[in-house]
């Protein structure tokens, strides 16, 4: 009898991405595949084994619910057949669907008045420039319908009350929730009401206590990385400046960066630079271009930069360097940050999945699977490569146990961006294929 049951997971991240068990066994002989003596031993430590049941005889007349097996699995099609020598020779085919760990992102975002109050000598607190083509990048964001399976929270920093406070962070403005959502955008929306108009004059709130917003935003996560050990989560610091205000310095925003890394809490950072050109005339209202340590007056001052802090934050926070955003043109800053979030949506994820047990109860051997994938009503072969580095390829993580097979980074990236795709793990009984 050749028999075939299917095992559905969903890749965690932004993509909805299915990973499918096809086990094909008996096309070779009615029976699974199975250790022998001398390989009973190590089955164990090879990969795992047995696992589900398998029906002896199909679906044909028992009677019951047709698109229901014994076992509890939903018949996906197939139907049994019956040789002349007694033997069935079509295969039966089922399916179990089970999800992978989700991904949870807590963002925390400034909106001090260094993003939009453009209060005189500070030309670079530019509305137009920073506050808006960022919000509209961020909405667009939390409000596509690409995203499947990720989860997002938002506070915004500094709070209205007890900004300097911790636990003022660990109740986000916006609690986790499963996205899209238009919640991110309303609640930006509510603070620029508070904000009022215009915005480069309005009423923003002061400072940049980074340590108090990461250090709560952190925390917020605490019940839900208790609750879903396997789940990915990273706090995403959106910010724009040094850290100030509540007497706190920048070496305290890395340390504590740092500290959240050993614990298994990644911290990305968006830097979002201060544009670097000075508008051709002076704003609205503005007498001169006030005073500074160098220029004023006539002369537009220099705009500070942020960049080295932001990159030791995120340094420190176990990310590399901040993604950081150019604000002299606004529609290249909303590109740039929507790009940012984005790969940092693909990154919060991995593309290795522990090896599924054999459900016909044989042992696993690495030399009898395979990998296909399925995108746009194709199905295409991923080619078997230790080395990664053939195109649509997947390899065994080396010195994993259990065995865990991934896709190698280029194939991952390329299917996560895909948003729609469907991996079939096939249990042969002929070896793989060698691939030249």
């Amino acid at each position: 009898m050749v028999e075939q049951r299917e095992m559905r997971a969903t890749l965690s991240g932004a993509a909805w991405v299915s990973w499918v068990v096809l086990i094909a066994s008996g096309a070779c002989s009615n029976e699974p595949r199975v250790a022998g003596a001398d390989e009973a031993d190590s089955a164990d430590d090879s990969g795992p084994s047995g696992g589900m049941s398998s029906s002896s005889g199909g679906q044909a007349s028992t009677g019951g619910d047709p698109d229901q097996s014994d076992d509890g699995l939903t018949s996906s099609g197939g139907s049994v057949g019956v040789a002349g020598d007694g033997n069935t020779t079509a295969c039966e085919r089922a399916s179990q669907a089970t999800d992978l760990a989700p991904v949870y992102l807590a963002f925390a975002f400034d909106v001090s008045g260094s993003m939009g109050k453009l209060d005189r000598p500070n030309w670079w607190h530019d509305p137009e420039a920073k506050w808006k083509p960022v919000v509209s990048a961020t909405r667009a964001f939390f409000e596509s319908t690409g995203l499947k399976r990720l989860n997002a929270s938002m506070a915004l920093f500094p709070a209205e009350d007890d900004d300097c406070d911790v636990d003022t962070y660990q109740e986000p403005t916006v609690g986790m929730t499963e996205l899209p959502s238009p919640a991110f955008g309303e609640a930006l929306a509510a603070y620029e009401d508070e904000v009022g108009e215009p915005l480069a004059g309005g009423d923003w709130r002061g400072g940049t206590p980074t340590f108090a917003a990461l250090s709560g935003t952190a925390r917020s996560l605490d019940e839900l990385r208790e609750a879903e050990p396997d789940a990915a989560f990273a706090v995403v610091l959106v910010t724009d400046g040094l850290p100030q205000g509540c007497s706190e310095e920048l070496d305290e925003a890395v340390e504590r960066a740092e500290e959240l890394a050993a614990e298994g809490l990644r911290t990305y950072v968006i830097g979002i630079q201060n544009p670097t050109l000075p508008p051709s005339e002076l704003p609205q209202d503005w007498s001169d271009w006030g005073s500074c340590d160098d220029g004023g007056g006539e002369t537009p001052c220099p705009s500070p930069d942020t960049l080295q802090a932001l990159n030791q934050i995120a340094d420190a926070g176990g990310t590399g360097t901040a993604f950081l955003i150019d604000t002299n043109d606004p529609t290249a800053t909303e590109t740039a940050f929507s790009s940012a979030i984005d790969a940092i949506r693909q990154s919060s994820f991995s593309c290795s999945l522990p090896i599924p047990p054999n459900p016909m109860g044989g042992s696993f051997e690495p030399d009898f699977i395979d990998v296909t994938v399925k995108r746009g009503g194709t199905t295409m072969g991923l080619k078997f490569d230790e080395s990664c580095n053939a195109a649509d390829s997947w390899h065994f993580v080396a010195d994993s146990s259990p065995l865990e097979l991934e896709l190698c980074p280029n194939t991952c990236e390329d299917i996560v961006a895909e948003g729609d795709a469907e991996l079939l793990i096939d249990f042969l009984c002929e070896e793989r294929p060698i691939f030249e």
